[in-house]
């Protein structure tokens, strides 16, 4: 029997309103990379791929019955598309590629209407060291006049200010939901040196029980280059200079 294997690529997409939306420059092109490169190498000991992603993200140029393409739009749906494929499939490998956005919009809020309800509060509290930090946050955390994101925001509100929250972490929840699985997550920095990129990544992958990180540097990526370390419990495994190279090491260490 072939290996079951879901593969999670692109970026995440969180609603602000009805058209705007949160999101990275991640464009699924290394999941896509590595999805490809099993199916080629490894088709006849593949019993299907799960590929997740958002609709714009790339997408293996596979189409058989191996492959099932979920698409997804924000951290929740994500985690909600891993938790149904968990409870319903045995899955040796997670490929978790896809670059999670770190936050979330809370709310929207006209700078006027905020700074109106913090006037106030100040103005009809008698005794002004009532006022303290932890009850000027909170109007900030739960402010009652926040934009309707239902719809779409008016273009012509000159001081539009959005609450920011953070995502929960995807990597974190998957031996959760799937203890046997083995786990490949990512990690990206920018510009550090290769002691620094190392030490960040052993951390994530102690933390959330990964078998494996590859950890990439933004500065090294661009031009046809990609340059990453592969790590495990032991140290480096390997490194590679490619998109191609990372699905190639990737495939020698899981098949």
């Amino acid at each position: 029997m072939g290996k079951k294997i879901i593969i999670t690529a692109g970026p995440t997409n969180e609603r602000i309103d009805a058209v705007m939306k949160i999101t990275n420059m991640s464009t699924g092109a290394l999941g896509n990379v590595v999805a490809e490169t099993f199916l080629e190498d490894k088709y006849d000991d593949i019993e299907k791929v799960f590929y997740i992603s958002t609709k714009l993200s790339y997408k293996p140029r596979v189409k058989n019955e191996k492959v099932e393409f979920i698409t997804v739009e924000s951290t929740d749906d994500l985690i909600c598309a891993l938790e149904e494929i968990f409870a319903n499939n045995k899955i040796d490998i997670i490929i978790h590629s896809a670059a999670v956005g770190d936050y979330a919009g809370k709310y929207v809020v006209r700078a006027e209407d905020l700074i109106d309800e913090i006037f106030d509060k100040i103005q009809n509290t008698d005794n002004k060291e009532e006022i303290t930090k932890d009850v000027l946050m909170n109007i900030f955390e739960n402010p009652s006049s926040v934009c309707n994101d239902e719809t779409k925001i008016s273009s012509y509100e000159p001081h539009l200010m959005t609450m920011l929250t953070l995502t929960p972490k995807v990597i974190g929840k998957i031996k959760e939901m799937a203890p046997e699985v083995t786990l490949v997550g990512f990690k990206l920095l920018e510009g550090v040196s290769k002691e620094e990129l190392y030490e960040v990544a052993s951390r994530l992958r102690t933390k959330n029980k990964a078998d494996y990180i590859v950890a990439n540097d933004l500065a090294k990526i661009g031009n046809g280059k990609h340059w990453a370390m592969i790590l495990n419990e032991n140290g480096i495994v390997t490194e590679c200079n490619t998109k191609k190279e990372i699905a190639k090491a990737l495939e020698k260490i899981l098949f």
